[in-house]
C-alpha cells in the first residue's frame, strides 16, 4: 500500500509538472490546470474522443516513464486517475488530480 501511495503521489506531481512543461498558458506564475489537462489530452488522444484510454495514457510521455518503472505502474497510475472507473481519463479527472495532489474527485 505504501508503494502504491508513493507511485500515486509521484504520478500526480509528474502530471502537474508535465502539464506545466507542455506549454500551457501561465497566469500569476501557475499553469491553468484546465488548459494543461486539455493540452495533455489533445496531444495523447489518438481516437479524438476527448478522453484517454489506458492504451493512449500508456503511449503518452508520462505513460512511457511509468512503463520504465515497471511493477504495473501504468495500470496503477491509470486506475488512480480514472476516478469514475469508466475506462477513460477525462479532462475533469486530470484537473482534479493536479489540483488536489492526485486525491481529488472529478466533477460530474
Amino acid at each position: 500500500m505504501k508503494k502504491f501511495l508513493v507511485i500515486a503521489a509521484a504520478l500526480a506531481i509528474g502530471l502537474s509538472i508535465s502539464f506545466a512543461e507542455g506549454g500551457a498558458a501561465k497566469a500569476k506564475g501557475k499553469a491553468d490546470p484546465a488548459k494543461s489537462a486539455e493540452s495533455f489530452i489533445k496531444k495523447s488522444d489518438k481516437d479524438g474522443n476527448g478522453t484517454l484510454s489506458k492504451e493512449e495514457f500508456a503511449a503518452s510521455p508520462r505513460g512511457v516513464k511509468l512503463k520504465e518503472k515497471g511493477d504495473g505502474a501504468v495500470d496503477k497510475g491509470f486506475s488512480h486517475l480514472d476516478k469514475d472507473k469508466d475506462g477513460q481519463i477525462s479532462k475533469d479527472e486530470l484537473v482534479a488530480a493536479s489540483q488536489k495532489g492526485g486525491k481529488g474527485k472529478a466533477a460530474k
